[in-house]
């Protein structure tokens, strides 16, 4: 809808229909019995990679904006309903041997996720994922909102009310000791805390110190181009990305290539139908787009753009350090004769 019609004209309707087609897909997992959450949790993963760049630049401002706050009221919300019903809910069923096999599998079930998918990761992954990380996201596993929501849709019968007394107690003991020792427990790890994403993305790429001078048959051009750097992203994430970047994107946004590019020309016909004006008229790449799910990541061009920029500083720097350190003296001589 936001690709094939004029919408964009009308930045409130705009607004407006992406929150209440975001609503739409809750009531009709509910009306197939199915489960609204995980539905709306799915279309808004979708939304925030495809639909957000079709919106204008007014509704983008304002969805962002609104979703922000309503999830800002609603962390708050729940978290306060959770532990206010652990005192409140009279349908409470206490089962010591249930809660204690909750967090045994939880635990397991966390871990059997970390390890075997970070060990695949790193077959084909530079930098690898170190141990210490691997810990930690073991270590971060809480449970919060979305299993209590699930487990608090029916309590009719004793065996429900005793999931759902299981649920409360591992959600608010995880949240308290798992979410109260996590910074204790990055120290101990050694991982950095409070250094910006795109810094310490850079120092993993392997960025020169700013201490550290290159000898002279080391010096590059300074404003040249940088060499081209090998995918570093896993296999399966370079397979993914390269299908979304030539076929999903294309088909439900104004991003280029188009699917005239892409697709076989057999589909040409087909292409065309599903290629917009807009995609057709666009000079190149000239116009680049953010996803609102990539706001807080680094892209590998952002890697080489922010390595070749800081590198150029440093070159710089280091060339002004060694200009002031050139004796400048000069010999003259005076009407008289003498040096001046």
């Amino acid at each position: 809808m936001t690709k094939f019609t004029r919408v964009r004209d009308f930045p409130l309707l705009e607004s407006a229909l992406f929150v209440l087609m975001s609503y739409s897909t809750f009531l009709m997992a509910e009306a197939a019995e199915l489960t609204g959450v995980v539905a709306v949790l799915f279309c808004g993963i979708c939304q925030a990679h495809y639909t957000y760049n079709n919106l204008s630049d007014d509704s983008r401002m304002r969805t962002k904006q609104m979703f922000e706050l309503l999830n800002f009221l609603a962390e708050n919300f729940i978290f306060s309903y959770i532990g206010v019903s652990m005192f409140t809910f009279p349908k409470h069923h206490f089962d010591p041997l249930f809660i204690l096999a909750g967090f045994t599998c939880a635990a397991i079930g966390r871990a059997t996720n970390i390890y075997p998918l970070s060990f695949l990761l790193n077959l084909g992954r530079k930098p690898k994922i170190p141990a210490n990380f691997q810990h930690m996201l073991f270590f971060a596993g809480l449970r919060g909102a979305m299993s209590f929501a699930l487990a608090i849709r029916n309590t009719v019968s004793e065996a429900r009310q005793t999931m759902l007394t299981t649920t409360s107690l591992i959600v608010i003991i995880t949240v308290i000791i798992q979410g109260g020792a996590t910074m204790n427990l990055l120290r101990w790890f050694q991982i950095p805390i409070g250094i910006d994403e795109e810094t310490e993305a850079l120092s993993n790429q392997g960025v020169r110190s700013g201490n550290s001078t290159p000898r002279g048959h080391e010096w590059p051009d300074v404003t040249g181009p940088e060499p081209p750097r090998p995918n570093e992203k896993a296999f399966l994430a370079r397979v993914w990305g390269s299908f979304d970047t030539h076929y999903m994107k294309p088909l439900l946004t104004h991003s280029r290539p188009t699917l005239l590019e892409t697709l076989p020309v057999c589909c040409n016909p087909l292409a065309r139908l599903l290629t917009t004006t807009e995609q057709m008229t666009q000079e190149g790449q000239s116009r680049v787009t953010r996803d609102s799910d990539s706001d807080l990541c680094i892209e590998e061009n952002d890697y080489v753009q922010n390595e070749h920029r800081q590198t150029n500083v440093h070159r710089l720097d280091t060339l002004r350090g060694e200009v002031a350190a050139v004796d400048t003296r000069v010999h003259l001589i005076g009407l008289s004769g003498k040096n001046i």
